[in-house]
């Protein structure tokens, strides 16, 4: 019996192929091993039956899971940290201003208008509750550059992604009356070498994974 070893990023069905190509040629049963599942081809087999069962499998530990004290576990600690997530953000945001204090707020409402989907709306509720923290922060004596990371932390309340956090620094640079130190603080503080300090020169905002300039 021979042993095929997936190739890393592979899916399902090309392993499916190669195995059954392989159990043709060598003319013995070939295993495999695909995210923790043993699968099994001979020179006979359609490879649309290993992917069927392979998904079958998967289905089948996940059912099995979610009946599982272990995920119920998980589920009650999730639901714990979040309502403490809200409770916090809720207390945080009581001593924050009702509004953020606009350097264009015409430019902020073209914004909003022009995202109303699911994944801008959460761009740009992020971005309205971390402005008003910092501001709240700032009232009281913080600066932006102390209060920032800890502030956006507490205003993630939908599980943003790096990508949205880029988006919401590209946004309040331009709409927050504190954007341009925000977009600043964010350069530097994500850079590896000095392309902060290069997005900084002009009015560039780093990405996350500091693959761009925005």
């Amino acid at each position: 019996m021979k042993t095929y070893k997936p190739f890393a990023g592979d899916a399902i069905s090309s392993t499916a192929r190669r195995m059954v190509i392989l159990a043709k040629k060598t003319k013995e049963p070939v295993t495999a091993e695909f995210n923790g599942i043993k699968l099994t081809a001979k020179s006979s087999t359609d490879p649309d039956s290993i992917v069927k069962f392979y998904q079958t499998e998967l289905d089948r530990r996940y059912e099995e899971y979610v009946e599982s004290p272990e995920y119920k576990s998980r589920q009650r600690e999730a639901e714990e940290a979040q309502q403490r997530q809200d409770l916090a953000l809720k207390g945080a945001l009581a001593f924050a201003p009702s509004e953020m204090t606009f350097r264009d707020k015409d430019a902020w409402e073209k914004t909003v208008a022009a995202n109303k989907d699911g994944y801008g709306g959460g761009v740009i509720s992020f971005a309205e509750r971390w402005a008003r923290l910092m501001e709240g922060r700032m009232a009281n004596g913080d600066t932006l550059e102390a209060c920032a990371e800890e502030a956006s932390s507490l205003a993630d309340n939908e599980g943003i992604t790096g990508f949205m956090y880029g988006c919401a620094v590209s946004i309040l640079s331009k709409v927050w009356i504190h954007g341009e130190q925000l977009r600043r603080w964010h350069n530097l503080k994500t850079q590896i070498g000095n392309e902060g300090e290069k997005a900084n020169a002009g009015d560039g905002v780093l990405n996350p994974a500091l693959l761009s300039f925005s």
